[in-house]
């Protein structure tokens, strides 16, 4: 990769770089002081030692890119030490993101925990070790923030109660149920369960987004409920994304096999696959080719697009940012593909939006898009 800053402005001037220097160049674009004009070399010499330092060689470069490609040019924004690519109009320069955005920071494991007596317990503020004892079971929070539940002794069968565990916007958790099964919520999500799980069967109830890694049982099915369908398992890992907000209930299998049923039917569910129910028509579809790292994406604490419109972007944003979303003017039509780190603070995600002339302004908890 060539280092000298006025040999590498010459090759990109000439369109003879490589992927690598064109992100170099386009962090200069993006970080040095100037308004139409491309920087000189002089300019950049004096700044090149911390645009290179804050691209980690062997890090993870994510690329996010319209599926318009306007003159096709890579633009790059740095935030966590991460390579964002956009690709836009190599004859826009980059606008700012709002002030105000920057103050707007990530989810992260934020939950409550609503016991089978009522009682409301902040796991935020909760100390780790022991939350409460139920019919011989204890829960307690882990030093790593994830909740668990013990057996300590066998469980009155004549005792019943369920527990609920609820995710806000921008709060994320992980817990471990009675019978080992684990469950990563997403944003905005509730799950129900009893706190002993019934002799010849396991249901919980799910609102929002979760991932299951279900402990095998093969006299006691495993079901999720949701209002507009069940799944069955024996043993297997797999996705739903059930929020009120979306058009349809995606369940996602990574591992094993599923039953996924409602009113109108059911479909059996192979690893790769995905069954999708529309709300609106109670149709159920099964997909055979669906990119399970996009599905998993949130988990793995990242933000992925594949042909995404603006408004199925600030459905994510809106729950993991704890905003609201209004719209004025036209909203760009372009769909997008690629990644963001859901790490990033609200202005660094709308830098890049912006290149494409999608405008921001924040007021309290009230996030304003506009387009052009």
């Amino acid at each position: 990769m060539e280092k000298n800053a006025k040999k590498l402005l010459d090759k990109y001037r000439a369109g003879h770089c490589t992927p690598e220097e064109i992100a170099i160049v386009e962090a200069w674009y993006l970080q040095l002081p100037f308004e139409k004009e491309a920087p000189d070399h002089l300019l950049i010499e004096t700044s090149k030692e911390e645009v290179w330092s804050r691209l980690r060689p062997h890090g993870r470069s994510v690329k996010l890119v319209t599926v318009k490609r306007i003159a096709i040019a890579a633009s790059i924004i740095l935030c966590c030490s991460v390579a964002l690519y956009f690709v836009a109009d190599r004859n826009t320069l980059p606008l700012t993101a709002k002030t105000e955005l920057k103050d707007i920071l990530p989810g992260g494991n934020k939950a409550m925990l609503t016991l089978a007596d009522g009682t409301v317990v902040n796991l935020d503020d909760a100390k780790n070790g022991q939350i409460a004892n139920q019919n011989g079971i204890v829960i307690r929070k882990a030093k790593n923030g994830q909740l668990e539940y013990i057996i300590k002794e066998t469980p009155n069968a004549s005792v019943t109660g369920s527990n609920a565990i609820s995710t806000p916007r921008g709060g994320q958790y992980q817990v471990s149920l009675p019978d080992g099964t684990k469950v990563w919520l997403n944003a905005a999500t509730t799950l129900k369960y009893p706190y002993a799980f019934a002799k010849n069967e396991r249901v919980v109830e799910l609102n929002g987004e979760a991932y299951f890694e279900v402990s095998k049982d093969q006299t006691r099915p495993f079901k999720v409920k949701t209002d507009a369908q069940t799944v069955e398992v024996l043993g297997t890992h797999f996705n739903i994304n059930a929020y009120k907000d979306e058009a349809a209930v995606k369940t996602t299998l990574l591992e094993g096999a599923v039953k996924v049923s409602n009113a109108s039917g059911s479909v059996n569910l192979h690893p790769g696959e995905q069954s999708r129910l529309n709300i609106n028509t109670a149709r159920l579809i099964v997909d055979q080719e669906i990119d399970i790292d996009k599905e998993m994406a949130w988990k793995n604490n990242v933000f992925s697009f594949d042909n995404d419109d603006l408004q199925s972007i600030m459905r994510q944003i809106s729950r993991w940012y704890d905003v609201d979303v209004v719209y004025q003017g036209k909203i760009t039509p372009e769909k997008y593909v690629g990644e963001i780190p859901r790490s990033s603070n609200l202005a660094e995600v709308f830098k890049i939006l912006e290149l494409n002339h999608v405008h921001t302004e924040v007021k309290g908890k009230v996030l304003t898009v506009s387009g052009n």
